[in-house]
């Protein structure tokens, strides 16, 4: 016990100074990753105005990102000064005759501050120098004299007006598909329409109109039934004459058979109107899963219209993008839903 105790302080140490290395050697890593320890190299150069510069805004030559602009000043003599600084590993590109060119673009796209090389290699410019900018005199000079190498700009605008046309032409076709589709189903929900759906509405339409006449005669029947029930309660009534030797069972039962047909060929339309139930009935179950496609296709196809029209109206000539749709949840089951 006295062992450790006495050795307690040691071990305390070492683990702190474990510790602390551990620390010191994240900060180095998290420093060199964010050039805490680079060197930057500072120039400026002058604009004709400050809109689209800004502190922060990055150096790009070549497409890589080689520096960043540190301040924007106006000075006394009301002219803009724009102070930046190229990173350690690539100031040995800043050539003489190098410039500075403030790109910008109608659309916001593709703008910022692009650095070109002079045409000759040599050392360096020296730090703090001015670089002059592409549209001043000087920079215009060294173009004119062909000391300064200029790549070719994309024509951003043009690549867009490019693309416009496939767009244009897909819109084009989704309208006339809207179009079919709305037409088809107009002319069905008119009755004038043809294919599944339709037959399907005129059954539909056909049984409704039977159901209708089957419930004016059963209240026919119903009448009739509760007349009949009077004449049975009362005991000199119909029964009596029913009864009788000369009455009308007697009359109705000795006619050959006549009231028997006619019984058999009322059965029999009654099986044949239960069979056309049945068929129909079968007909609707064979049916249901390709009407619930076709409204789920319709209700696809009108969304797909609703994006197409919002896109036309945010095109990104006039604003920007197609803004994230919420998708909403249809009310139709699918088909998969269906037990077969």
């Amino acid at each position: 016990m006295k062992f450790r105790i006495r050795f307690v302080n040691q071990v305390v140490g070492v683990f702190l100074i474990v510790a602390l290395g551990f620390l010191f050697a994240i900060l180095i890593s998290i420093g060199s990753n964010q050039r805490w320890f680079a060197r930057n190299y500072r120039y400026y150069t002058v604009l004709p105005s400050a809109s689209g510069v800004s502190a922060g805004m990055a150096i790009n030559f070549k497409g890589f990102q080689v520096g960043r602009v540190t301040d924007v000043r106006l000075t006394d003599d009301s002219e803009v000064h724009v102070h930046f600084f190229i990173q350690d590993t690539f100031v040995d590109r800043v050539w003489e005759n190098s410039v500075i060119q403030l790109v910008s673009s109608p659309l916001g796209i593709g703008g910022g501050l692009v650095f070109h090389q002079g045409m000759v290699q040599t050392q360096p410019i020296a730090e703090d120098s001015l670089i002059p900018a592409l549209n001043s005199v000087a920079g215009r000079e060294l173009v004119r004299n062909d000391l300064v190498r200029i790549p070719e700009q994309d024509d951003t605008i043009g690549q867009i007006i490019e693309q416009i046309g496939p767009i244009l032409a897909n819109v084009e076709d989704l309208s006339e598909s809207l179009i079919v589709v709305i037409d088809v189903i107009t002319a069905t929900f008119a009755g004038t329409g043809e294919g599944p759906v339709q037959e399907l509405l005129a059954q539909t339409n056909r049984l409704l109109l039977e159901a209708e006449d089957l419930i004016y005669n059963s209240a026919r029947i119903a009448d009739n039934v509760a007349a009949m029930t009077a004449e049975f309660r009362d005991p000199t009534g119909i029964v009596p004459r029913l009864i009788a030797p000369s009455g009308s069972l007697a009359t109705m039962l000795d006619d050959q058979d006549a009231l028997f047909l006619q019984i058999e060929a009322i059965l029999m339309g009654l099986n044949r109107s239960v069979a056309e139930v049945q068929e129909f009935a079968e007909f609707i179950n064979a049916t249901s899963p390709q009407l619930m496609t076709i409204l789920e296709e319709g209700r696809e196809a009108i969304g797909v219209g609703q994006d197409v029209m919002e896109g036309l109206r945010n095109n990104p000539l006039l604003r920007g993008g197609i803004p994230a749709r919420r998708e909403q949840p249809t009310t139709i089951r699918s088909y998969r839903d269906h037990e077969f």
